[in-house]
């Protein structure tokens, strides 16, 4: 975390944005999840919800019952606070995933764009651990760091339409799996057996923000076994 953060700022007139660097690290994203989980166990008068990202968190108070600089001061006084509860709370995660030709439409063009096969990408996407920074720009999905170097590429020109949820895709450093249908200019290189949007659950969201995750590669007849269990 650089010298000049955390810093905090206001959002409208019911939320402020806790900054805690300008660039994405481990080291600054350990803090955005040490004082998420320290702002979460204060009980801090007219708090509504907090939202950690990359690296910043944004947390939401009710005006009617506190202010910006009320909020500001419990704020303070959580920063710095190491909390056990966001380690303790973490998990580690199997996603079952099929990277065979109908499922994995760019996978064949990625490939061919960085010069290895198609098996380098899958050997390189399964042996990664990956890391859950955050959840954004649609429900469920969880914005995951940890993409090898050697399969990092920017995301396509034009986007896709109609992506269906269940498709693992990466692009630059992130991976994700889609929840819901829609366009993306991410890469589709597999589908995944578990959709991170729980729709019936008490908590919508299977992961959390700091869990990590890893790809297991399965054949499709298994992959087919799998989803129908």
């Amino acid at each position: 975390m650089q010298s000049n953060y955390p810093i905090l700022r206001p959002i409208a007139d019911t939320g402020v944005l806790v900054e805690f660097g300008a660039a994405i690290s481990e080291l600054n994203h350990q803090a955005v999840l040490q004082f998420d989980a320290a702002v979460s166990s204060a009980d801090i008068p007219g708090l509504t919800e907090t939202s950690p990202a990359y690296t910043s968190v944004l947390v939401g108070y009710n005006p009617l019952l506190t202010d910006y600089d009320t909020i500001c001061q419990a704020l303070q006084s959580c920063l710095g606070k190491a909390s056990e509860s966001q380690s303790n709370n973490t998990k580690h995660w199997q996603i079952p995933a099929c990277y065979s030709e109908v499922y994995a439409p760019d996978l064949a063009e990625l490939a061919d764009k960085l010069s290895v096969s198609e098996q380098d990408v899958i050997a390189q996407h399964v042996a990664a651990q990956y890391k859950v920074y955050m959840y954004g720009f649609a429900p469920g999905y969880a914005y995951l760091g940890g993409v090898p170097e050697a399969i990092q590429i920017p995301r396509k020109q034009a986007p896709v339409m109609g992506v269906p949820a269940g498709v693992i895709m990466i692009a630059g450093p992130q991976a994700l799996i889609t929840t819901v249908v829609m366009p993306t200019g991410w890469w589709r290189i597999g589908r995944s057996g578990i959709n991170p949007l729980q729709s019936n659950a008490d908590n919508p969201f299977l992961f959390n923000v700091g869990d990590t995750v890893e790809f297991v590669a399965m054949s499709e007849t298994d992959f087919k076994k799998h989803a129908t269990q």
